[in-house]
């Protein structure tokens, strides 16, 4: 491979690890925001507004990746006159169009795949100081958080035991979250988001139980984001081993069977990866190469 190629490989790669990464950060964070203002009136109605107006932004950077990534799926080969296009799609700066609910004009940004992601980035964590400012000192807002981070774990968990994925052992259990979820419960039993117990001062333990919920949900999701790339990664291989059978058989190029792979390789995107759906994609690609003929 040649100087040249290399460099356009390495653009390639990180492209896609940065739509990636914006696809997984952008689910995160819709779920932050739902689960902290459940009921935007009041005091919650300028932090939440302010922090759905930056979801949207970010949800118009992670399209502007989507795009670039159909494109750079849309070029066959990447060698010769391929190679050539997708030099000049990664070369080419992404338009990124930001549209608003409120009636405003569309406006339209040339930005780079890394300008995109900085962007990305600032939005995420931006976000996330909004919605820790708004659940400071309210602990129902940080339990919110907690249920639905381990409730998401679990669904991924269950998932995947049904697909055969992963190492079959209990994600949450390993977080040892069940005692800190009883000690929520006990809090609200109080009637005041406050944790009482004998000697020690409930505004004192109200701030302690609530650093630790944060440290649990900080946990919690990142065991989520690991199973569902290991998942995906796992998926991901054994696509390619069927590829290579598939071509090793002579049977890569049988119409059934190409379109079963490019349907598997449509699920396995980040923008669009639903575990259970991509692995029936890739079990459906399985059958076609098993079952092709020359």
């Amino acid at each position: 491979m040649g100087g040249g190629e290399m460099a356009v490989r390495q653009r390639l790669d990180a492209a896609l690890a940065a739509h990636a990464w914006v696809c997984e950060h952008l689910l995160d964070v819709q779920q932050l925001v739902t689960d902290a203002f459940r009921q935007p009136g009041g005091p919650a109605a300028a932090p939440a507004q302010e922090a759905r107006g930056l979801l949207h932004r970010l949800g118009c950077l992670s399209l502007a990746l989507d795009r670039l990534v159909d494109d750079l799926d849309g070029v066959e080969e990447p060698t010769g006159a391929g190679a050539q296009a997708l030099a000049r799609l990664l070369a080419d700066p992404c338009q990124v169009r930001f549209t608003a609910a409120t009636g405003e004009p569309v406006t339209v940004e040339a930005m780079s795949v890394q300008e995109i992601l900085a962007a990305a980035r600032e939005h995420v964590a931006r976000i996330r100081r909004i919605v820790d400012a708004y659940g400071r000192d309210r602990l129902t807002v940080r339990a919110q958080r907690l249920r639905s981070s381990v409730e998401r774990l679990r669904r991924l968990a269950a998932e995947a035991a049904d697909e055969g994925l992963g190492d079959g052992t209990d994600p949450v259990a390993a977080l040892a979250v069940d005692a800190l979820l009883d000690r929520l419960g006990a809090a609200e039993a109080a009637g005041r988001g406050q944790w009482w117990r004998g000697d020690v001062q409930p505004e004192r333990d109200d701030g302690s139980l609530g650093a630790a919920v944060d440290r649990a949900v900080e946990r919690t999701d990142t065991a989520r984001r690991r199973l569902r790339r290991g998942c995906h990664a796992e998926l991901a291989g054994r696509l390619e081993a069927y590829r290579q059978k598939a071509a090793d058989e002579g049977r890569a190029e049988h119409p059934q069977v190409e379109r079963a792979y490019r349907e598997a390789l449509a699920a396995l995107r980040p923008d669009a990866f639903a575990l259970t759906d991509a692995s029936r994609a890739v079990r459906a690609y399985q059958r076609a190469v098993n079952g092709g003929t020359r």
